[in-house]
């Protein structure tokens, strides 16, 4: 896949945008606040429905514009058009329309354009807490497949309506078992779906990050990367559990714990709890790693990601790298670049500086080159 052009309008400081692309490498230079992301948030848009950065979609608007807009043309690696067009105004519902159809909902245009995305936030990953590793799996399953999409937006949904159940039976002191019982096998059969799918993915992830890690740093280093529960035995998660297992599982968690959510009034189990462990010479990364360690880390994930998602989709994902290189060093910049353009990718690369880019970048590599200045983007080459 590869996007062909890109229009943008009332997004932040963006009045009106409007880009085509290299179908290989796009680097967007501009200096901090005049709107260089903002393009890769229109193409974000386009492809999640939703901008990569924790920002309410009222924020998105341009200041005195009631509404924003993005729209892409894309090419897909067979050669089939792809148009995508995502309208938001202020307390109204989000507006899509595709190649695939009209009045569609975000979980339906979701791995259309498969993205991969890394930005200076998502060193989370690594660093923070599990719910932004959860996130990460939830993505890239999410592009991958469909189903897992609508599973994932029904656990929240389920969790929901089963913590309002909880936190009602805390404040009166008292529940009806029937209505608990219902959410509560709702709750397991997609909390089960979506750890089971969880488990098995990790499997098939695992080698393409070993090999993304060992590319990134020229160090021999010992990393390893597994899924887990929070509330599934260790005996379950290490067998190659079937989803009968799980529902098991959790069904037993239910029952002993039962007594525990009533008092404290919300769901203390489920896969909203898990974690993804990455671990580096014997440690946990998220305590032990150095900060080159981090960076290189998080390289080698989002390098799997595209690897595992070009494999599960069939089709080339578009990468969108915000500002990473002033992250890292020249080594590190050299090698990331290197797999860039070896990868095929259609890539899109903003910085401050791309002085060091351009020494970077072999002769003959189609590239275009961008200015921007105060929301207004310029093709240069």
């Amino acid at each position: 896949m590869h996007l062909r052009s890109l229009s943008l309008m009332n997004l932040r400081n963006h009045e009106q945008t409007d880009v085509e692309f290299s179908p290989v490498l796009n680097i967007i230079e501009g200096e901090n606040g005049a709107g260089k992301t903002t393009i890769l948030e229109g193409i974000a848009i386009c492809g999640l429905s939703k901008s990569f950065l924790p920002t309410a979609e009222t924020l998105l608007i341009r200041q005195g514009a009631d509404f924003y807009r993005a729209s892409a043309a894309a090419l897909s690696d067979l050669g089939v058009p792809y148009k995508i067009a995502v309208q938001y105004a202020s307390g109204s519902r989000k507006m899509i329309g595709s190649s695939i159809g009209e009045n569609l909902s975000p979980k339906e245009i979701i791995g259309e354009m498969p993205l991969i995305i890394l930005s200076p936030d998502f060193k989370e990953i690594t660093f923070g807490s599990p719910e932004h590793r959860r996130r990460f799996i939830d993505m890239m399953l999410s592009q991958a497949s469909k189903r897992y999409a609508e599973e994932s937006l029904n656990l929240k949904r389920i969790l929901k309506q089963r913590n309002n159940i909880l936190s009602q039976a805390k404040q009166h002191g008292t529940v009806n078992e029937d209505i608990l019982d219902v959410w509560t096998g709702s709750f397991i059969d997609t909390s089960a779906e979506i750890a089971h799918r969880r488990l098995h993915f990790i499997a098939e992830f695992a080698p393409y990050f070993l090999e993304a890690y060992r590319q990134v740093t020229s160090v021999d280093e010992h990393v390893e990367i597994r899924y887990e529960p929070d509330s599934l035995p260790v005996e379950i998660t290490t067998a190659s559990p079937s989803l009968a297992d799980i529902e098991a599982a959790y069904l037993a968690v239910a029952k002993k714990r039962k007594i525990e959510e009533l008092r404290r009034g919300v769901t203390v189990f489920g896969a909203q709890k898990d974690d993804l462990y990455i671990g580096i010479n014997g440690g946990n990364a998220r305590e032990f790693a150095s900060q080159g360690q981090h960076k290189s880390l998080l390289i080698a994930l989002k390098t799997a990601e595209f690897e595992y998602l070009r494999n599960a989709k069939n089709e080339m994902p578009v990468m969108l790298f915000d500002d990473i290189f002033s992250e890292l060093d020249s080594t590190r910049t050299s090698r990331v670049f290197k797999n860039i353009l070896s990868s095929g990718a259609q890539t899109f690369i903003t910085t401050t500086e791309s002085e060091l880019l351009r020494r970077s970048i072999p002769e003959g590599v189609d590239v275009a080159f961008f200015r921007v200045v105060s929301g207004k983007a310029e093709r240069l080459s």
